[in-house]
């Protein structure tokens, strides 16, 4: 099964509207070098910043040195009916469309954005 596009679209105002929120309300602490928009099932996105990032290993993202009032994105109502490898890969692209839709926003300014699943391989976003 898929998202249809009206659905798609529902997913990214939701994800684009708590970016913006934690962008407007959030300091970003000095020296942040990554983001991650952790996945997490029953489908779910939470934030976290890292000061420390390593393309080769993907502990870093167990290092929170920033973590949003609301770390997690709310209101995403998505069933179990879509495949882990799916969601990602819409993930992906919603983060991808959003950092250059949202430039401007300190969150996007971060050099390393990743998302993913805690139990596999992250997707680099920038």
């Amino acid at each position: 099964m898929r998202l249809s596009d009206a659905e798609y679209k529902e997913l990214k105002d939701l994800i684009k509207d708590w970016i913006i929120r934690i962008d407007e309300t959030e300091e970003l602490p000095k020296g942040i070098k990554a983001l991650n928009f952790g996945l997490y099932e029953p489908f779910g996105v939470e934030l976290i910043g890292s000061k420390v990032y390593n393309a080769e290993d993907d502990d870093w993202v167990f290092r929170e040195d920033f973590v949003p009032e609301e770390r997690e994105c709310p209101d995403i109502d998505i069933t179990e009916r879509l495949a882990w490898e799916y969601l990602l890969k819409v993930t992906v692209s919603i983060l991808k469309e959003l950092r250059i839709e949202l430039k401007d926003l300190d969150l996007f300014k971060v050099p390393h954005i990743t998302t993913g699943f805690r139990e596999g391989a992250l997707a680099l976003i920038k």
